[in-house]
């Protein structure tokens, strides 16, 4: 199964958003990077790191990893940071079906799957 068809297939049985909305959203707000072994959908968002919530009114300082998945090897989280179009401040996602926001400080986090 390629990391696209993981994607789908988590998305249908995990969200009551189509794979099709969020898709398209990000080919028009966010990133979208797809490749025989990783497949992930992103975007920019503020990131309050005291409440633990994002927010779209104030300015980017955090990049949400709506949706990656990979296959062997891949660090989709490593190469997500490779590809983001700009370095923020935060990389914030939910794990599995949570809801819980995880943060981690861009540098922190490049240090830790070695790209930096």
């Amino acid at each position: 199964m390629t990391p696209f068809d993981k994607a789908i297939l988590w998305q249908q049985e995990n969200s009551t958003e189509s794979f099709e909305e969020i898709l398209g959203w990000h080919l028009g707000h966010g990133l979208v990077y797809s490749t025989p072994t990783t497949f992930l959908l992103a975007h920019e968002t503020h990131y309050d790191p005291e409440s633990n919530d994002m927010n779209y009114d104030s300015p980017p300082n955090a990049w949400f990893v709506q949706l990656a998945a990979a296959t062997g090897c891949a660090n989709p989280i490593r190469e997500f940071l490779r590809v983001a179009t700009r370095p923020q401040p935060w990389a914030i996602w939910c794990r599995r079906n949570s809801f819980r926001l995880h943060a981690y400080p861009w540098n922190a986090l490049a240090r830790k799957v070695r790209l930096s």
